[in-house]
């Protein structure tokens, strides 16, 4: 049973797929040929499956924390799945394990912070 006053439980989770195409796109040679997986539509992805994670328990939650690495690249074409796990709340503070997967390469790792907020 939620110990909290927004009815949250850890371990809430959301798993998101996006195909790498078009403005998730990165090129560090400038070469379309050799595009992947950009870093802030790695986070983008991220944060939003966070969101997911607990939609339809909290109204409105605001990012305000980042830290993740970037580890392998993701070709252009290719899916990655992005999944947000709830692992600890304190107060109007959560903070969710964020990782990004290319098949079974791990491809981005680490945690997000997000407070909800009254609107």
């Amino acid at each position: 049973m939620p110990s909290n006053q927004y009815g949250l439980e850890l371990g809430l989770s959301a798993t998101r797929s996006l195909v790498v195409e078009g403005s998730h796109l990165y090129s560090p040679t400038g070469k379309a040929e050799h595009s992947v997986l950009s870093s802030p539509a790695m986070i983008m992805e991220m944060e939003i499956a966070c969101v997911e994670a607990v939609e339809g328990v909290v109204k409105a939650s605001v990012g305000f924390h980042v830290d993740v690495k970037h580890i392998a690249p993701t070709p252009a074409g290719e899916s990655v799945e992005t999944t947000a796990t709830l692992i600890d709340i304190d107060g109007n503070k959560l903070r969710f394990k964020v990782e990004t997967k290319y098949g079974e390469t791990l491809v981005g790792t680490g945690t997000h912070r997000r407070a909800i907020v009254d609107l």
